[in-house]
């Protein structure tokens, strides 16, 4: 009878440990698919746009007829870069937490950039009365779901025997 209990003792030892690991694997996992969706959502606000073209005033020279051109988003693309400051205020952040047995991990990227108190990743997505939206977040998504689904659906233990 004492070797049946220590048997499932050690069972249980060991399937705890396993847990443990494979949960901190999934964290780590967490943070590399975050480290995947701040890199593709720098891309998608990356690039050439369509939109107005016009000269930026007080760039490019002293007289004042310089100025750098630029070339702005048209409505239904993404933002345009002019200075890359919304492109380079995105950061990731993950946090997981249990749900009963269950692991959920959360991979993020933000961005808390504010115009008059209002976030300018989200008055560029859905528009405001006086812009038309220039939607990124969908892009980013799809471009990058299939790596981000690669991350977690790669093995994460190696069988032992």
């Amino acid at each position: 009878m004492g070797d049946y209990k220590q048997a499932i003792h050690e069972i249980t030892v060991e399937v705890n440990k396993t847990v443990a690991e494979i949960e901190q694997k999934a964290k780590q996992r967490g943070y590399q698919a975050a480290n995947v969706l701040t890199t593709e959502v720098k891309k998608v606000l990356s690039g050439q746009r369509s939109g107005r073209t016009y000269k930026v005033k007080a760039t490019g020279g002293k007289s004042k007829k310089s100025g750098v051109m630029y070339t702005a988003s048209a409505p239904g693309e993404p933002p345009a870069v002019r200075l890359g400051t919304l492109r380079q205020s995105f950061k990731r952040r993950t946090y997981s937490e249990q749900n009963g047995k269950e692991l959920i991990v959360h991979a993020i990227t933000e961005s808390d950039l504010q115009v008059n108190g209002h976030l300018l990743g989200e008055l560029l997505e859905n528009g405001t009365s006086k812009i038309a939206p220039r939607p990124f977040k969908q892009k980013t998504m799809i471009a990058a779901l299939p790596k981000v689904q690669a991350i977690f659906q790669r093995q994460y233990r190696n069988s032992k025997g």
